[in-house]
């Protein structure tokens, strides 16, 4: 995929989320591109990081967010579930905050365990972004 590629599913993804959030939460690494975007064609002025690793086949939240979310209404984003393992701890992170959550990616695989709120369509095939280097 390239920027023009992406650029067109990004404004197809934001055309589909019916949701006024307070907050947009983009998990590291991959998310933090969809998530900038979404808040501007959002129209939301307060994002957050959230890193999530990946320790064997479990996640852990290696980082926070030092802000009262508590009955904020939150947008999770991530721009592709695998397994959507990072997404299902985040969501839970933040839940526990207190925060109202809704969950946004651009493709979903077959072996995703969960569902996003909003997302384009399931693909068969991991999808390489343009903000992904390779040496």
């Amino acid at each position: 995929m390239n920027w023009v590629g992406f650029q067109k599913e990004i404004i197809d993804l934001s055309k589909k989320i019916d949701y006024s959030p307070d907050i947009l939460v983009g998990i590291v690494r991959g998310g933090i591109v969809p998530a900038r975007i979404l808040s501007s064609l959002l129209k939301v002025g307060d994002m957050y990081c959230l890193t999530v690793k990946k320790i064997g086949n479990n996640r852990r939240i290696t980082s926070i967010i030092n802000e009262d979310i508590n009955n904020k209404k939150v947008l999770l984003v991530e721009d592709i579930l695998e397994t959507g393992r990072s997404l299902i701890t985040a969501k839970q992170y933040l839940e526990n905050e207190g925060a109202i959550v809704k969950t946004a990616c651009l493709y979903i695989t077959n072996k995703s365990e969960i569902k996003p709120d909003y997302y384009l369509r399931k693909i068969n095939e991991v999808v390489k972004f343009p903000w992904e280097y390779e040496s």
